[in-house]
């Protein structure tokens, strides 16, 4: 199983030949990310800001619910702190699979409460906002990974050099409130491989853009093909 990471609050997450992309971003509202021109095979939203929701960069494959390896649940929780009442409300995604449970947590505005740490308890890995602004402080987001004691903490959704709005704090914000170093782990890859054995950390991913997506990549011949299979509702 593995994670990759697109950039912002985006990741692809492969299991046994089949991908699920979650919050892919529109471009024109995510500053300094490419166009997102991707295949996949299931896309998951969080909520419906630009920065979320841009379903027209993702090409389905049309397969079949019944070949995605993943049980999927959700949770509904409040954007920000007014519980809603300013930016509407987000979910959390529940993936699981083969033993292990992946938790997308969308833009986390408030803190869990006990019925909502319970489900998400044990977590493998947590991708959450480490930016703050739109999000949890960075204090708070590494207070809800501590309540639901996940293993691997992977950050999204923060200032990244020229990436994301100015008004998101950086990730070396959120990572200072980890007392031990040992537990910060630094990728020079956007992947991320989730085993059994893998060590507790937190693991910041290196955003490589396009070049690095391989066959996430949208492509002229997969296109057509595409558009002729949801229009007429073919398998493919």
């Amino acid at each position: 199983m593995k994670i990759q990471w697109l950039g912002h609050a985006c990741f692809a997450i492969t299991h046994k030949g089949y991908t699920i992309v979650i919050d892919p971003y529109n471009s024109d509202y995510t500053a300094g990310y490419p166009k997102l021109r991707i295949k996949a095979d299931k896309l998951l939203v969080s909520h419906e800001h630009f920065g979320h929701n841009f379903r027209e960069g993702v090409l389905l494959s049309g397969r079949p619910e019944s070949d995605c390896p993943f049980t999927i649940t959700e949770l509904t929780v409040p954007h920000e702190f007014k519980m809603g009442n300013w930016r509407g409300f987000c979910k959390i995604h529940i993936l699981e699979a083969d033993g292990f449970k992946l938790v997308h947590m969308g833009d986390l505005g408030t803190q869990l409460d006990g019925g909502q740490i319970s489900r998400l308890f044990g977590a493998d890995v947590c991708m959450i906002c480490a930016g703050s602004a739109t999000a949890l402080p960075s204090q708070e987001a590494k207070r809800a990974t501590d309540e639901i004691m996940a293993k691997v903490i992977i950050p999204m959704h923060y200032r990244d050099g020229s990436r994301g709005a100015h008004r998101l704090e950086g990730v070396e914000d959120f990572a200072y409130h980890f007392e031990s170093p040992e537990f910060v782990h630094r990728y020079e890859t956007d992947t991320f491989e989730v085993t059994h054995d893998m060590e507790p950390q937190l693991a910041i991913l290196k955003y490589l853009g396009p070049d690095a997506w391989g066959e996430l990549l949208q492509t002229e011949e997969a296109k057509a093909p595409g558009l002729l299979g949801r229009l007429f509702g073919k398998k493919k």
